[in-house]
């Protein structure tokens, strides 16, 4: 089990409102914690007090055998050579300093927190390879950065170990590392928000105040994504802004978007050190350069290493690839605007021509006296419709219908119902009956549940009397001298709803008067701010009730338009007259 060593108190006792924070933003408890080799994190302390001299670390050194061994070799690589070789640990204690002894320290007690029987089935060489290169990275930027390489090189290593802690407390996750160490810097966090509801940073920081670190590195380990505490010292302040700028110098040569992370490395090393466009090239590049010698040093494996050249060609390449593909795109997308305006062309001539045809289907204004109508369509065609004509009585057949729904297949029923109440009127000349018939046929053929609500009727000019019909439309209105007359309700329901239904009649006269048929897209047209409905249906009619017949229809159709001069819905009216009242007077 993981356990939690400290050689001083006094870190934690300074550092338990941190750590209280720590706790309370991962949701990890400090017991959790991988703990670093004993021996290491007592001289990583031992070095931070104030009064230790070089006998006194050689002394804790010696003590532990590894560490002995480890240290000399990593003093003596020649990534980390001191100026000549050392033998013994006094000596490369003194010619190191209390500085770079922790740093040293550090590295080695991160590198052994965690071996790779920790977490089954993870590739834990790739990680330290990963690490290892920002390390380098860091390291590279301490001279423009003006801080210690060695320190550099420390904060490079530790400033991700929290997701290295995170998949040994998640090894479910593990199956992820290839998308996390594949991600931009950025990326890879909101990933781990969504895998871990916590972040690397964040168990970095926890790290640093559990194993009790200089507040310089645990500021670099817990803000290099975001802004530092307001009490950050300048030491830790630089190390962050080598850490951030690390992050991404490494990650030009592991992640997937290239391109993006070396401008954003441009970017960043700019905005924080002034480097021009060239010398963070030459960076990059000492990093592919180094990386060998630096994990030789720390007794670590990587593998063969690219070039910048070779990062900067296959970003070129795949930027070359992605406009081809953009080009190819572009192209399509033309080809296909160019296919989508002669479909749309088509489909519009095909609609004018179905509205000619439909226009066809409906009466010659003012064709009869003493009867007038008008549609206005919603959209290219109408589900509405309107007709009469003369039978060889002499009286006048007319209806008004709403077909339901909107578009093509609305008139495509409309048409079909056109043509069955002109074709099947002319021998059916009692309304009822007739709608009785065109009822049968609508409901064998009707689709998806449409219907018609239709008035059907018959007028005799001589005597002004009106035998009327209703399946399930709206009440038609018998107006006269100022006032309303009558309603004429539907008594069934509308046509292709139940083939047995029955149809009555209302037989009436005008006496002078008007009667007004009319579809829902007049009753609910707004005129102002309202919608008409019934009552303002009845103010409209009657205000234009002086005008003439065919100037009539027009005038209550204007008032119902929008302010484009359209109407939201089908709108269809007709009006018919008693034009011989004086006669029979």
């Amino acid at each position: 089990m993981p356990g939690v060593w400290i050689l001083d108190p006094a870190p934690r006792m300074q550092n338990q409102s941190l750590m209280e924070d720590a706790v309370t933003a991962t949701g990890i408890r400090p017991s959790d914690l991988p703990a670093p080799p004993k021996g290491a994190i007592r001289i990583v302390q031992a070095c931070s007090r104030d009064g230790v001299d070089s006998g006194d670390l050689a002394a804790i050194v010696t003590n532990d055998p590894i560490l002995t061994a480890e240290l000399l070799r990593v003093a003596n690589s020649a990534y980390f050579g001191l100026v000549s070789q050392v033998r013994s640990v006094p000596r490369a204690v003194a010619i190191l300093g209390n500085r770079a002894l922790r740093n040293l320290m550090l590295c080695i007690s991160m590198r052994d927190a965690l071996r790779a029987e920790s977490i089954p089935g993870f590739d834990i060489e790739a990680y330290w390879e990963d690490a290892l290169r920002r390390a380098v990275s860091a390291r590279s930027l301490a001279a423009v950065a003006a801080l210690d390489a060695d320190e550099c090189f420390t904060v490079g290593l530790l400033q991700d170990f929290g997701l290295l802690v995170m998949l040994y407390l998640n090894p479910q996750q593990v199956g992820h590392w290839q998308a996390l160490a594949r991600a931009t810097p950025e990326a890879r966090r909101e990933l781990e928000l969504e895998l871990f509801h916590t972040s690397h940073d964040q168990v970095g920081l926890m790290l640093a105040t559990n194993w009790g670190l200089p507040s310089d590195l645990g500021a670099a380990m817990g803000y290099h994504h975001e802004g530092p505490a307001e009490d950050t010292p300048q030491q830790g302040l630089s190390l962050r802004q080598v850490a951030a700028c690390a992050d991404w110098m490494a990650a030009v040569y592991r992640c997937d978007d290239k391109r993006e992370a070396i401008q954003q490395t441009r970017t960043l090393l700019m905005t924080n050190f002034a480097v021009a466009a060239e010398q963070c090239d030459a960076l990059l590049q000492s990093v592919s350069e180094s990386l060998a010698e630096a994990a030789t040093a720390m007794g670590m494996r990587v593998g063969e290493q690219i070039p910048f050249e070779g990062v900067l060609r296959e970003a070129n390449l795949r930027l070359a690839e992605e406009n081809l593909s953009y080009q190819e795109l572009t192209w399509r997308l033309e080809q296909t605007l160019a296919e989508r305006n002669q479909i749309a062309g088509e489909l519009q001539r095909e609609l004018q021509l179905a509205r000619e045809v439909q226009k066809s289907l409906l009466p010659a204004s003012m064709l009869l006296p003493g009867i007038s109508g008008l549609n206005l369509s919603a959209r290219a065609v109408s589900g509405d419709f309107y007709d009469y004509y003369q039978l060889t009585d002499g009286r006048v057949a007319f209806c008004l219908a709403d077909v339901s729904g909107k578009g093509m297949h609305a008139a495509l029923l409309m048409a079909k119902t056109a043509s069955l109440f002109r074709c099947l009127g002319k021998g059916i000349q009692e309304p009822g009956k007739l709608l009785a018939m065109l009822n049968r046929e609508i409901f064998e053929t009707s689709v998806r549940g449409m219907f018609v609500t239709m008035l059907a009727g018959v007028l005799d000019p001589s005597s002004g009397r009106v035998t009327l019909s209703s399946a399930g439309h709206l009440p038609a209105l018998h107006l006269g001298g100022g006032a309303l007359i009558a309603e004429y309700p539907a008594q069934a329901p509308p046509l292709g709803v139940n083939p047995d239904s029955l149809f009555p009649s209302d037989t009436f006269e005008l006496r002078g008067g008007c009667l007004y048929l009319y579809t829902d897209g007049l009753l609910e047209a707004y005129v102002g701010d309202r919608r008409l409905e019934h009552d303002g249906l009845m103010r409209l009619l009657l205000q234009h009730a002086h005008l003439p017949l065919g100037k009539r229809a027009q005038a209550i159709a204007a008032a119902a338009r929008n302010s484009n001069g359209g109407v939201e819905d089908d709108l269809t009216l007709v009006i018919i007259e008693d034009c011989g009242s004086h006669v029979r007077q």
